[in-house]
C-alpha cells in the first residue's frame, strides 16, 4: 500500500446555523420581557434608598443640633438638588445630599416643605416637615414632626 487511506475525514460535534438562530431568538425574547422590569425595579430602589438616606440626614442634622449645642438649619435648594445641613450661626454645611439627576439616586423631583426648617439643641425643629421625592411612577415621602420623629411613608 501507499501512504494513501480511504477513510473520510471525522466531523467534529457543532451547532447548526438553525440551532443558533433559535437561541439568539430566545435570547432576545427574554431579554425584550426583563428590561423593562429591571428598569421598573431600579427606578424604585432608587427613590427607597434616597428615601432612607434622607432620614438619615435628617437624623443626623437633629444629633449635631443637640451635640454642639448649636442650632442647626435644613435646606433643600431646588436649583442644585441638593439637601443641606449646616450650623444656623456660622453657616457651616455638616451634611449635603444630592437627590436630583447628578446624584446616584437620580430622582425626577424633590419638593420639601417647608423648604427650610431649623433645628434646636432642645431636640425641637420649629415645623414639622415633608420631603416629597418622585422617580418615574415611584413615590416616597420623609414625614417630619417638631420633636424629630421620621417616617418614610408611600403615598
Amino acid at each position: 500500500m501507499t501512504g494513501t487511506s480511504s477513510r473520510s475525514p471525522q466531523r467534529r460535534p457543532a451547532f447548526s446555523l438553525l440551532e443558533v438562530l433559535i437561541f439568539l431568538v430566545i435570547l432576545g425574547t427574554l431579554t425584550a420581557i426583563a428590561l423593562p422590569r429591571m428598569k421598573r425595579d431600579s427606578s424604585q430602589r432608587r427613590v427607597e434608598a434616597a428615601a432612607f438616606a434622607v432620614t438619615a440626614d435628617v437624623e443626623a442634622a437633629f444629633s449635631l443640633a443637640a451635640r454642639g449645642r448649636r442650632p442647626m438649619r435644613l435646606t433643600y435648594n431646588a436649583s442644585s438638588g441638593e439637601l443641606r445641613a449646616a450650623d444656623r450661626t456660622a453657616g457651616t454645611v455638616h451634611r449635603r445630599r444630592p437627590l436630583r439627576s447628578s446624584s446616584e439616586f437620580q430622582l425626577d423631583s424633590v419638593a420639601m416643605t417647608p423648604a427650610t426648617v431649623d433645628f434646636y439643641p432642645n431636640g425641637v425643629a420649629t415645623a414639622g416637615f415633608t420631603i416629597a421625592m418622585k422617580n418615574g411612577a415611584h413615590e416616597r415621602r420623609v414625614v417630619v414632626t417638631r420633636t424629630g420623629l421620621t417616617r418614610v411613608v408611600v403615598p
